[in-house]
């Protein structure tokens, strides 16, 4: 007859999770790493463009590139990619008020029949397949004329500041590893907001 203690928990119930962790960390190594978002993870440049009254954002982003990470995408656990923009009305007397806010959402995976990196769009699917890490980086931290704003959304005498940040999470998991893994929900970073006024 097993043991319980006062509050109703048996003793097997350490031995199975001790159980999970151990065949996790055989089979998953990278999962028990530490952190394999550490690392830089930047806006280095980001600029809009005005054409027929849409401003369409560029920008460039370093992620970070690491042994964990690329461990972690071999484990079968997809990333996620998130750059947000926000436009905010300038108000002298008031906190100021935000206009528009926008995330473009990509994603990073490892398919291990093609051998290859695989980058996609949530919205508009498979963006591309790349032989190494690096550039599979490269490309997700390259956007191009991402339309955010319409001229009738701004009012012709005020000031306006635009701003962007990266965000790397962990993305999607299978149901086994979404139960071995469930003390890692927040394992997120974000860079710092790059921002600017919105040129007129």
């Amino acid at each position: 007859m097993r043991r319980e203690d006062s509050a109703g928990v048996t003793d097997a119930w350490p031995r199975w999770l001790l159980a999970c962790v151990v065949v996790l960390s055989a089979f998953l190594p990278g999962a028990l790493r530490a952190d394999p978002l550490d690392g830089p993870l930047e806006v280095r440049s980001a600029f809009v463009t005005v054409d027929n009254g849409a401003y369409q954002l560029s920008a460039r982003v370093s992620y970070p590139l690491s042994d964990e990470i690329r461990q972690t995408l071999q484990d079968g656990i997809t990333l996620r990619f998130d750059l947000e923009m926000q436009v905010q009305k300038q108000r002298r007397f008031w906190t100021d008020a935000t206009v528009a806010a926008y995330a473009l959402h990509r994603e990073l995976s490892w398919h291990a029949v093609r051998q290859h990196y695989v980058v996609r769009d949530t919205e508009r699917g498979e963006l591309g397949s790349y032989a190494s890490l690096d550039q599979a980086l490269t490309a997700i931290g390259t956007v191009d004329n991402w339309a955010v704003l319409v001229e009738s959304q701004l009012l012709p005498d005020a000031a306006y500041q635009i701003g962007v940040r990266a965000i790397l999470r962990r993305g999607t998991l299978s149901s086994a590893m979404r139960v071995l893994m469930w003390w890692s929900d927040s394992w997120q970073r974000a860079s710092d907001w790059y921002t600017w006024s919105l040129p007129r």
